[in-house]
């Protein structure tokens, strides 16, 4: 019989995530399902896949934490991953976590190309164990709002979704989820490349002005002509929303202007973006415009101090990058993973971004060890070269650029919205590459 959760199961949204278990130790099942009740979840034990599949009949669960191998003396994880590919075809959209030996590394990769959200290694870290399950449980529940908010806009799930890997991340995006529903301003701080305009997007796509315009401006698009920025904004109603990029660096006409015409009655919803922090932004936005904005400030840190985030984000990207080019889905050597975490990531996010897409492209195998990473500028022991490392980074974000806009016909705005940047942004760095 499978193990019975310790209180009973009601809807998802009344009780804590579910959590089916599903390993033939019943020590290990038992020292796991208390583990996880300590954590917040509820835990229901099965010790095969026949009773894991009854269970998933019988109840809802939120996930599944599946072990592989079954048979005594087994190692091929054959078991495991019929059992995966039945759970997901009775519910496509379930989080599976598997769970594999040292030895199953290929196992492993086996049951992610077969739909798996994710791994762990025997023996596991607790605390790396709960996180691999609470990520799987957030980007599942992050994807399904995202379709049932804006059906029509599913297809920018895959470019637009914000993995959460660490505390600071899982916070930002719940702050952006719940002030979504609202008409408040925000005010979106962080580093270049830390994913403010990502968030923003994510926040207009869950709004009520989601049918609406997204107008971006940055300094450069605002322009120092009040006219020419009124003319801009002229027809942008209550279902619109303007994403302000890095207020701070605003010519204050262009600020003085968007004011002007917010406080004229006009009802578009404002969000904006900074690298600064808030003395520079007193000391550099009108006051009028600060305080529309400071409604709502959500913070997103610099990868730097998110490195448990660093390996969450990898898995992603590599595998939004093989499906984007057509190829077999890369995975990282120990010694890789090890490298990219230690890097310091300047420009956050959009780089490692580059950098993984550059790896899965020119890879000539499915597992990138730090050798794929050199010709990025990221050998062993390259951190005393800094200056090569910029100059072939750059070279690489020109490749990047130039791929993009060719699978988009030089469609810039399509070819932004796939590299993670503004249209304007996008123009700068074309013409700082010469494309």
């Amino acid at each position: 019989m499978p193990d019975q959760p310790s209180s009973p199961i009601v809807a998802p949204s009344a009780s804590p995530p579910c959590i089916l278990f599903v390993d033939d130790d019943s020590d290990i099942r038992q020292a796991t399902s208390l583990l996880l009740r300590r954590r917040g979840f509820e835990v229901v034990g099965a010790a095969d896949p026949a009773q894991a599949l009854a269970v998933l009949a019988a109840m809802p669960v939120a996930a599944v934490l599946l072990d592989l191998n079954y048979a005594r003396g087994a190692t091929t994880g054959a078991e495991g991953l019929e059992c995966l590919r039945a759970l997901l075809a009775h519910d496509p959209g379930l989080p599976v976590v598997v769970v594999t030996g040292h030895s199953g590394v290929a196992i492993a990769v086996a049951a992610m190309r077969a739909g798996a959200a994710d791994f762990v290694m025997k023996p596991w870290r607790n605390d790396r164990l709960v996180a691999t399950l609470e990520d799987a449980l957030a980007t599942h529940r992050r994807r399904m709002a995202v379709r049932a908010a804006a059906p029509d806009a599913a297809g920018l799930v895959e470019d637009d979704v914000m993995v959460a890997g660490c505390a600071a991340t899982r916070d930002a995006l719940d702050r952006a989820d719940r002030v979504a529903a609202t008409q408040a301003g925000v005010l979106l701080r962080g580093e270049a490349g830390t994913g403010k305009t990502a968030l923003a997007r994510r926040i207009h796509r869950l709004s009520a002005q989601r049918g609406g315009c997204l107008l971006v401006l940055d300094a450069h698009g605002a322009g120092d002509d009040p006219r020419a920025l009124a003319a801009r904004l002229d027809g942008m109603g209550g279902q619109d929303t303007i994403l302000a990029e890095d207020i701070g660096a605003w010519p204050p006409a262009a600020q003085r202007a968007l004011l002007a015409w917010l406080e004229d009655g006009h009802r578009a919803r404002l969000l904006a973006t900074s690298r600064d922090g808030p003395e520079h932004l007193r000391a550099h936005v009108a006051p009028g415009l600060l305080y529309r904005l400071g409604t709502v400030e959500i913070a997103l840190a610099p990868l730097r101090a998110r490195g448990e985030e660093i390996p969450v984000l990898c898995r992603h990207f590599l595998r939004l990058f093989a499906r984007r080019h057509g190829l077999p889905e890369r995975w990282l050597a120990p010694e890789a993973e090890g490298l990219l975490a230690a890097r310091p990531w300047p420009d956050n996010v959009r780089e490692l971004r580059h950098v993984l897409e550059r790896a899965t492209v020119m890879a000539t195998g499915d597992l990138l060890t730090d050798a794929d990473f050199a010709p990025a500028g990221m050998p062993a022991g390259a951190d005393d070269a800094p200056a090569g490392h910029d100059r072939t980074l750059a070279g690489s974000e020109k490749a990047m650029i130039e791929a993009a806009l060719r699978r988009h016909g030089f469609n810039v705005s399509h070819a932004a919205r796939e590299l993670g940047l503004t249209r304007p942004a996008l123009y700068r760095r074309m013409a700082r590459y010469g494309l």
